[in-house]
């Protein structure tokens, strides 16, 4: 037996196993890699076009193959019915008008409209902290949250998604829904504070009623749903960063007592505006949110 060629064959055997080895513990995903829907060839294209048209690509994107359905929801009436039984412990008196109907204590007025928007209108304002604009905003978040939790006023899966700040002092916190690990953008906490103090809380909560693996879909892909965004919004006048591209469901308010929220990719662009484009279509979704 030739010894040194079957040393040899061991050498490369076990270089070979501790190379498969290396992959599978540090580099978990390595097996996932192989169902990729964006090429780089794909990527380089679409980074071409948001240049040409002064956009620029900001943020890692998802490049594998994502699978979505439908999502059923409804108005989160459970939630709504134990805030409004809280509001009646303290003392709240009830009146009706056309479209609404109004909750009164001496500190607050809630207006609940018939599709399921809930606002919070505190008369006069609740100090939020002195001198809050000059607090950072991890601060700020953690007063909101507080304040939110002691009012009642967390719903289930809630999650922080930005800030806006305005120079002369005014403040939005906007919240959105979490299922699993899946935003649901349509689900919307929005928290006002001016001059220090909280003025308005706005709500429009849902409950999932049920997704439809029956109708899983193949969605369009990142690259796709910006390539849409930009032949619909044309070139930027000023050059504008895409901070993040994130798929999850959004529709806009229904008065229903239930309905189908498809899946959409979020782009967000300079950290304040916000585009949705439908998943499965790859059109804008017609109430996307754009903040100024």
């Amino acid at each position: 037996m030739n010894l040194g060629r079957a040393k040899s064959i061991l050498i490369i055997a076990f270089a070979g196993l501790n190379l498969f080895l290396g992959y599978h513990l540090f580099w978990p995903d390595f097996g996932r890699l192989t169902k990729v829907a964006v090429t780089a060839e794909e990527l380089r294209a679409t980074e071409a076009l948001l240049e040409d048209n002064n956009y620029f690509l900001d943020a890692a994107l998802d490049r594998s193959v994502r699978a979505s359905d439908f999502l059923t929801v409804s108005p989160a009436l459970d939630f709504q019915g134990r805030l409004l039984q809280y509001f009646i412990e303290k003392g709240a008196w009830v009146s009706d008008s056309e479209n609404t109907t109004n909750f009164q204590t001496e500190r607050e007025t809630i207006i609940i409209h018939s599709n399921g928007l809930m606002r919070v209108v505190y008369n006069p304002g609740v100090l939020l902290a002195e001198n809050a604009i000059n607090l950072d905003e991890r601060e700020l978040r953690a007063l909101i949250k507080a304040f939110l939790e002691n009012e009642k006023l967390m719903p289930e899966g809630i999650t922080f998604d930005y800030m806006e700040r305005s120079e002369e002092g005014r403040m939005i916190f906007h919240h959105y829904q979490l299922l699993g690990n899946i935003p649901i953008y349509a689900s919307q906490l929005k928290v006002v504070v001016e001059s220090d103090h909280i003025e308005l809380i706005e709500i429009f909560w849902l409950e999932p009623v049920e997704r439809i693996p029956a109708r899983e879909m193949e969605v369009i892909s990142a690259t796709q749903a910006l390539n849409n965004l930009v032949h619909e919004l044309g070139p930027s006048f000023d050059q504008q960063g895409i901070d993040q591209v994130e798929l999850g469901y959004f529709s806009g308010e229904y008065d229903a007592e239930k309905w189908e929220v498809p899946p959409v990719w979020r782009v967000t662009l300079d950290g304040k505006k916000h585009y949705y484009i439908n998943a499965f279509t790859g059109n804008i979704e017609q109430d996307s949110v754009i903040l100024d």
